[in-house]
C-alpha cells in the first residue's frame, strides 16, 4: 500500500531537515561568508544548519555561527576547496572553529590545522549523535 500525500510530505520534511539522526556540532567563522558556507553544508542533503546567525559577537569579535546536524561529511572537502579558493582570490585569511556540545565556550579544533578527514573523525568520536 502506498503512502498518502501527507505521509510522503512528512517523511520528506524530516529527511530534508536532518532531524532524528546525525552528529550535532557548531562551526564559527567569518560573517562575510555565512551564506556560502551554509549553502555548502546543506548542498549534500545529508547535513543541515538547524540554527545559524550571520553575525554574532564572541569576546568582542564579530563571527558567524552555524549549528549543524550531519549524517555524513561529504560536504567537508567541498568546504575546504571553497575556502582555499576564497583565500586565493581575496587577500584575507580566515578560519573556522569547531565546537562540540555541551562545551561551547571554547573551540575544540581550528579547522585550518586539520584535514577534512581528521575533522570528520574527530566529530564522529566526540560530538553527540541524535
Amino acid at each position: 500500500m502506498s503512502a498518502t500525500a501527507g505521509e510522503r510530505r512528512s517523511t520528506q520534511q524530516t529527511s530534508d531537515t536532518g532531524q532524528g539522526e546525525g552528529w550535532r556540532f557548531s562551526l564559527k567563522g567569518s560573517p562575510r561568508h555565512y551564506d556560502d558556507v551554509r549553502a555548502i553544508i546543506e548542498a549534500s542533503g545529508t547535513a543541515t544548519v538547524y540554527f545559524g546567525e550571520a553575525l554574532t559577537y564572541e569576546r568582542g569579535a564579530g563571527v558567524a555561527l552555524w549549528r549543524v546536524r550531519a549524517r555524513d561529511f561529504d560536504w567537508l572537502p567541498v568546504l575546504y576547496d571553497w575556502w582555499a579558493e576564497q583565500e586565493r582570490i581575496e587577500p584575507v585569511e580566515f578560519t573556522f572553529h569547531l565546537y562540540i556540545p555541551p562545551a561551547l565556550k571554547y573551540s575544540a579544533l581550528n579547522l585550518r590545522d586539520h584535514l577534512p578527514d581528521e575533522v570528520a573523525a574527530f566529530i564522529q568520536q566526540n560530538a553527540p549523535r541524535d
